[in-house]
């Protein structure tokens, strides 16, 4: 259950960048970066990087918390699964480079 808690972490990190690459990565065809276009797009990555990564470990270790604990009641760590669906549901939804979903803030 722990090893789970760590793959799901890692998948779920993958995916998230692999959802926010496909909008910062330029269309073929476009006009060459500019410096600025370039500072952009850096910070742009560097954002996307470490909230997703945030994220990611933030659900990773409430599994691994939720799962580890045997000594826990079972309705506090059906509390921390619900938690980490949650949050990332949410993560998604807002962080949604979609129109549909996201840029509710």
């Amino acid at each position: 259950m722990l090893l789970t808690g760590v793959v799901i972490g890692i998948l779920v990190f993958v995916g998230l960048l692999s959802l926010h690459a496909a909008f910062l990565i330029p269309p073929p065809g476009a006009a060459p970066p500019s410096d600025y276009t370039n500072l952009i797009r850096t910070l742009g990555w560097t954002a996307v990087v470490s909230m997703d990564l945030a994220v990611s470990l933030t659900v990773m270790l409430a599994w691994v918390v939720g799962a580890a604990r045997s000594d826990v009641p079972d309705a506090s760590r059906r509390g921390i699964f619900i938690f980490a669906t949650v949050f990332l549901a949410i993560w998604i939804i807002v962080g949604s480079p979609f129109p549909i979903f996201g840029r509710f803030l």
